[in-house]
């Protein structure tokens, strides 16, 4: 039960975000013949910061998910790190209720959580350690717009300026929307992109197929 929940998280996220990339990129490619010429540009950089924020929340789930199957596949780690009786007999409901009831765990960035991960899965089915540095990356910069988009306040502006030298070495800040417009949707289509990318990346390791 558990490999085949395994499978059906990743390929549903997979599909969501494919649908969502999809979905973007035809509005930027759309002429919109309805609306105002001047207001086209600011109509498209809108939704397309709309679906960033939609695809970061669907890349959330999928992580509270994962760790709950991968949990439950062995749950010898997780049983000394909550210093549970080796006989307590586990789900996935009583996993989840464990791992989440107490207070919301903000466990997007893997960077971040990976010591943590590790106390809770078996090298075996802890494919966190698979991802490499550079798709890590990617998801942390597609954050820092997220965070902006969230918050708009002085501190994550100054983040997100910082990450577009870092990462595109621009001079200037522009809003996210016209940085994910440029290039008919090119930044908006390969940061999306990255997150199906981290998600095969871990199947890989797991040995989950695509069917």
């Amino acid at each position: 039960m558990s490999v085949k929940s395994l499978r059906q998280n990743h390929l549903n996220f997979e599909s969501n975000i494919k649908d969502i990339i999809k979905y973007g990129l035809e509005i930027v490619n759309e002429n919109l013949p309805y609306i105002n010429e001047r207001n086209v540009k600011k109509f498209k950089t809108i939704l397309l910061e709309s679906l960033l924020l939609r695809t970061c929340a669907h890349w959330e789930n999928f992580l509270e998910e994962e760790l709950v199957v991968l949990i439950n596949l062995d749950s010898n780690n997780f049983k000394t790190y909550m210093e549970l009786p080796e006989n307590t007999k586990l789900n996935l409901k009583l996993i989840r209720a464990i791992l989440y009831a107490d207070k919301y765990k903000d466990i997007h960035d893997i960077n971040h959580y990976k010591n943590y991960f590790s106390k809770l899965l078996v090298d075996k089915f802890n494919p966190f350690l698979n991802i490499s540095l550079e798709l890590l990356n990617r998801i942390n910069f597609t954050y820092t717009i997220r965070n902006y988009l969230s918050h708009y306040s002085e501190y994550s502006k100054k983040k997100l300026h910082k990450a577009y030298a870092n990462f595109h070495d621009y001079k200037l800040f522009q809003e996210p929307g016209i940085f994910l417009l440029k290039e008919n949707g090119k930044y908006f289509e390969n940061l999306l992109h990255n997150f199906i990318l981290v998600s095969v990346s871990m199947r890989r390791y797991l040995g989950v197929k695509d069917g």
